[in-house]
């Protein structure tokens, strides 16, 4: 069965599982991507009643995050509770009503207290609004982070922490930092800097009238260089505050996930908004790292955000601003000036931003590329490669950024796509023929041509589904086709006896290897490296590898760390199922579970018998392959390749938990 129908099958059980009225209730783009995300974290076979749970579990918490609304608690009542203490991640609105140093220190303190719904406005009636606005009135003191201390003595900030000045914060706890009188605690917030301070703007149809004198127009444009004129933010000038800052409309707020970053497993999510005053408007993805990914409770879809001091990344023309939340970045918020909703997306209607983008993320059904048009984001494609290009570095006044041109086919059109930096490098391994799962993509045109574009920076992520070995081992997500009935480009699966295994080593390779069954290769981007002092030299070296110069002419490395280098596969098969004997091509990795060594582990052996003992123990052995069919580019003759290989006797094995 062919991807898009295995999607097709599980969207309409999972429907049905969930009680939703259509299939169309649940987005093409969701459950094509979590399932690509959860066969390509198991390895081992997984069933489709496991596949089908685990979706329905992942859309049920979807679901619940998008309708439940985290409640922000207006009162500091909660700390003072002996049995049950407010949970970290609980968010609070909080009302600055005064500031002082710690007698004989310079240590600041605030003096807060809740912040009734609205702001102070005191909406609540009877005897619940008496309890409520009494409990807004209990104080406590708590400690200034040191990141707000410029704040509280420069002059552009004058009189800010004087005018009712409000702020959301999480991550608070209270502890007692002594001196009291009598022995007694003196119960203080500790200091944190999940917080954003809330700011006010005199045109809001929704600011109560106490507050119409207490506005940030002067703070809006003095640090951001922004107005709020005719329904949206706008630009009032250049800033007077000298720093990186950025002013933008929430509109996407990922869930938490852990990256690696610096050698380290840390938390990440990533903020998605548009600098609506910018001309045109252009979109920014902030990312949050480590213990920053706590400041996203604070925000919702429609909230205006600005960040003073946030690490900008170099940006190429045209292309999203990207920047990392940082160790001295302070933040302030606008809560929804506007009350609207997100425009809903579904089969009949494609979410737009106020920048005119046109926004896939929720829309129903499967995106071809024959659709794409320029200002598209959030795309998701299943389609095929065609090629991939060298590294075409793009270099520009903040330097060189790696760009890579990859060649996609649908079956509906044809189309070129850009991917910068670590997603190109990705991308560079992948082979011509091969069914790739592209997540979160946007498109812009290029002399009258549309273009697609992804980043790591920007949450673009590739799936390759012709690799994964988990849909061989799952009879349940594909069916078995024969080889004399293969089409000219398809990807499918088969299962097939091995009846040779042959060296096809045509590059550079180790000396150890006797029979030219390997190749050396960069480990970025699995692309066969040069010789530096022999660039056109191919055949086995004259020594061990850790005695040479090599370069990666993919990605215009001129010289590779020999750590860098590594020995893969370059091999043939012949494979028979009764209906056809093809000889076949075999990727690195699927040749590596046919002959179940690795290649350094080839390497080792002494002689070349052993090592041709290796390439005969296959024959005879039946598999299951997921199996390519493809034209090289500029040729009309078909070649078939080997993607993926699992034992049948592995087959429809029961599965781990996910």
């Amino acid at each position: 069965m062919e991807f898009d129908e295995t999607v097709a099958a599980l969207r309409t059980e999972l429907a049905a599982c969930t009680r939703a009225s259509s299939a169309d209730d649940i987005p093409w783009n969701w459950v094509a991507t979590a399932m690509a995300r959860l066969l390509s974290e198991h390895g081992s076979g997984v069933s489709r009643t496991v596949l089908l749970s685990e979706l329905e579990i992942q859309w049920y918490k979807l679901s619940m995050g998008e309708v439940l609304q985290i409640e922000t608690l207006r009162t500091v009542a909660p700390f003072f509770n002996r049995s049950v203490k407010p949970p970290p991640a609980t968010v609070f609105g909080l009302r600055i009503d005064g500031m002082q140093t710690i007698s004989g220190t310079g240590i600041w303190l605030w003096r807060v207290s809740g912040a009734p719904e609205p702001l102070d406005a005191g909406g609540t009636k009877g005897s619940e609004g008496f309890r409520r606005k009494q409990s807004a009135d209990m104080q406590v003191d708590a400690f200034v982070h040191q990141r707000y201390y410029p704040m509280i003595e420069a002059n552009e900030f004058g009189g800010f922490f004087g005018r009712m000045r409000t702020l959301l914060a999480t991550n608070l706890w209270m502890a007692d930092r002594g001196g009291g009188a009598g022995g007694q605690p003196v119960h203080t917030l500790l200091p944190t800097t999940m917080l954003a301070f809330e700011l006010r703007i005199r045109d809001d149809p929704n600011l109560p009238e106490s507050l119409r004198a207490h506005t940030d127009e002067p703070l809006l444009h003095n640090v951001f260089g922004v107005r709020y004129a005719g329904g949206r933010f706008v630009r009032s000038g250049d800033p007077v505050f000298n720093a990186d800052q950025l002013w933008c409309k929430v509109e996407f707020i990922s869930e938490p996930e852990t990256k690696w970053r610096n050698q380290q497993l840390v938390s990440y999510r990533f903020i998605e908004g548009v600098l609506e005053h910018e001309d045109p408007p252009a979109m920014v993805t902030i990312n949050l790292w480590g213990e920053d990914v706590a400041i996203a409770r604070l925000f919702k879809s429609g909230y205006y955000i600005g960040l003073l001091c946030p690490v900008v990344k170099p940006r190429t023309p045209g292309a999203t601003v990207v920047a990392d939340y940082g160790d001295l970045t302070i933040t302030f918020v606008t809560c929804s000036i506007r009350r609207q909703s997100e425009p809903a997306a579904s089969q009949f209607s494609i979410a737009q931003n106020e920048s005119g983008f046109l926004d896939y993320r929720r829309y129903a059904h499967r995106v071809q590329l024959c659709q794409c048009r320029k200002d598209m984001i959030n795309l998701t494609l299943v389609a095929r490669i065609v090629a991939v290009s060298d590294n075409l570095p793009y270099t520009d006044s903040d330097g060189m950024l790696d760009r890579y041109a990859v060649r996609i086919d649908d079956g509906s059109a044809v189309c070129d796509m850009t991917l910068w930096g670590e997603l190109g490098r990705q991308a560079a391994g992948m082979l011509p023929g091969q069914l790739v799962l592209l997540f979160s993509l946007d498109t812009s045109e290029e002399n009258g041509d549309v273009v697609l574009n992804g980043s790591v920076e920007t949450g673009t992520q590739i799936y390759n589904i012709s690799e994964m070995t988990s849909i061989p081992m799952s009879s349940a997500l594909r069916s078995y086709s024969f080889l004399a009935a293969l089409p000219p480009a398809a990807n499918r699966y088969a299962r097939v006896c091995i009846v040779a295994v042959e060296p096809v080593g045509e590059h550079i390779r180790d000396v150890r290897d006797r029979l030219a069954a390997t190749a050396l290769v960069h480990t970025a981007c699995r692309r066969n490296v040069l010789r530096r002092d022999r660039p056109q030299f191919n055949g086995i070296l004259e020594g061990p590898t850790d005695g040479f110069d090599f370069s990666c002419p993919s990605c215009s490395i001129d010289s590779l760390p020999n750590e860098d280098v590594t020995p893969v596969f370059a091999i043939r098969a012949r494979i028979d199922d009764g209906t056809a004997s093809l000889v076949v091509q075999v990727t690195p990795a699927a040749a590596a579970d046919i002959l179940r060594v690795s290649p350094s582990q080839l390497l080792e052996l002494p002689d070349r018998r052993e090592q041709q003992g290796v390439l005969t123990r296959p024959r005879g052995r039946e598999v299951v392959v997921s199996i390519t069919t493809f034209s090289e580019p500029l040729s009309i003759e078909r070649e078939v390749r080997i993607d993926a290989v699992c034992e049948s006797g592995d087959v429809g094995m029961p599965s781990a938990s996910i």
